[in-house]
């Protein structure tokens, strides 16, 4: 079994099922969860940093949620909201089904959950002065919102925080990624997230999307302020 299964086997139970139930009753079936291979990345993750604080933008299911609420748990840490996750359609698309899962689980009062817009709940963390060691982008794939996602978390990271993209090949996520390597390389380097993967990062078909940038998640390390001068350098990506 993944190590991240063993972690949480709750989360093992789930993926065994195969569906859950909504708030509303009805059986939904598990098809909008983080894959395997990202859960194991993510516990990984948490194995190496000990995060204090963890935020992540999308609930839905909740399995990205419980596997960082399950790492707390596993270093014996008291739950007080540790985790934050941000999910607008959490009741109106994904009936609670991610909110219930952590419930279910014991895993819920290590959640804050912020039922509102990435754009909207992002500056409220930072008005409140959060900081996060790790943040899993995980929300909505349009660029603009994901270059927004990116703004607002790089003022959320702590230093030597890791700030994760899920479905970085897509085409408007990618596009955010170029951004980063080209305009704030001074702040960020990339994290080799090949070998924390549930298959080390050897499976034929990782080594080929890696070797053409069509990798799944994409992981930074800020390594310094990341605050741009109003005169910097602009490079086109």
């Amino acid at each position: 079994m993944h190590q991240v299964l063993q972690s949480c086997p709750e989360l093992a139970a789930l993926l065994e099922v195969g569906e859950i139930k909504g708030k509303s009753g009805s059986i939904r079936k598990i098809s909008s969860m983080s894959t395997i291979n990202n859960l194991e990345v993510l516990h990984n993750l948490c194995t190496q940093i000990r995060p204090k604080r963890t935020l992540e933008i999308g609930l839905a299911f909740g399995g990205s949620a419980m596997v960082l609420a399950a790492s707390y748990r596993r270093r014996g840490i008291e739950p007080a909201t540790q985790h934050t996750a941000i999910d607008p359609f959490q009741t109106s698309v994904w009936d609670d089904t991610g909110l219930i899962a952590l419930q279910e689980s014991g895993l819920r009062p290590y959640l804050d959950f912020r039922p509102v817009l990435s754009s909207v709940a992002l500056p409220q963390l930072i008005a409140e002065g959060a900081t996060f060691d790790l943040i899993y982008v995980d929300g909505s794939h349009l660029f603009e919102d994901v270059f927004v996602d990116l703004y607002f978390c790089t003022r959320l990271l702590t230093d030597g925080g890791i700030v994760a993209f899920d479905d970085s090949s897509d085409p408007h996520v990618n596009k955010v990624l170029r951004f980063i390597r080209s305009n704030c390389a001074f702040a960020y380097e990339a994290v080799d997230v090949g070998p924390l993967r549930a298959d080390k990062g050897a499976s034929l078909r990782y080594r080929f999307a890696r070797a053409f940038g069509r990798v799944q998640l994409t992981a930074f390390r800020k390594i310094g302020p990341s605050a741009r001068t109003w005169n910097s350098a602009f490079r086109n990506f």
